[in-house]
């Protein structure tokens, strides 16, 4: 049962400078950092930088590099998916899209100290307990958890002028449950562990 989770958000900064790169690459001095008698000299780049092509993947390699130093594997099924797991049969989950990361699990020190080595591995911005991840509202109410995207749609139907719109149903059968998300979680796990 995912009741009493712990959610913590955080956001990387300047998570693409972060990024070291491969290859040899070299830019142009940029205006106003010219170096006076040397104006025509180029740079090499040993980090990336936001605009680059290489920086999103820079970034990610660097990521994946340090989740796996404090604990996490990578699920195969979902590569933004990190997992630790702990002795007492418990885990802490690092979901990451791009600078964004959420750390979820059943126990709040586990996802405290975890959130502790992350940031100072990482500079962050703290959002504490997680209300809103990639346009998805997080409530929690006597111990549950629920998402939903209502302000999101809304705000998109009123920029497509659908606000007014008539109801129409979904394809789903009446009375139809989604699979927990530890049944999920544990069948994702078992893809992973399979190859």
């Amino acid at each position: 049962m995912l009741e009493k989770w712990k959610i913590e958000g955080l956001d990387v900064k300047s998570a693409f400078l972060y990024g070291t790169l491969d290859e040899e690459l070299y830019m142009e001095q940029p205006q106003g950092f010219k170096v006076p008698g040397n104006e025509h000299k180029v740079l090499r780049l040993k980090k990336a930088i936001y605009g680059l092509k290489q920086a999103t993947r820079a970034w990610w390699h660097e990521l994946d590099r340090s989740l796996k130093a404090l604990g996490f594997s990578r699920l195969y099924a979902d590569a933004g998916i990190f997992v630790a797991k702990h002795a007492d049969r418990t885990m802490v989950i690092i979901l990451a899209y791009v600078d964004d990361i959420i750390l979820t699990g059943p126990n709040a020190a586990q996802v405290a100290s975890k959130k502790k080595l992350f940031m100072d591995k990482w500079e962050c911005h703290d959002l504490g307990e997680c209300r809103e991840f990639l346009r998805m509202r997080i409530e929690y109410q006597g111990g549950k958890t629920y998402l939903d995207q209502v302000p999101y749609l809304e705000k998109i139907l009123k920029c497509f002028g659908m606000a007014d719109a008539k109801a129409a149903q979904t394809p789903l059968p009446t009375g139809y449950k989604p699979e927990p998300l530890m049944e999920l979680l544990r069948w994702l796990s078992s893809l992973s562990t399979n190859r």
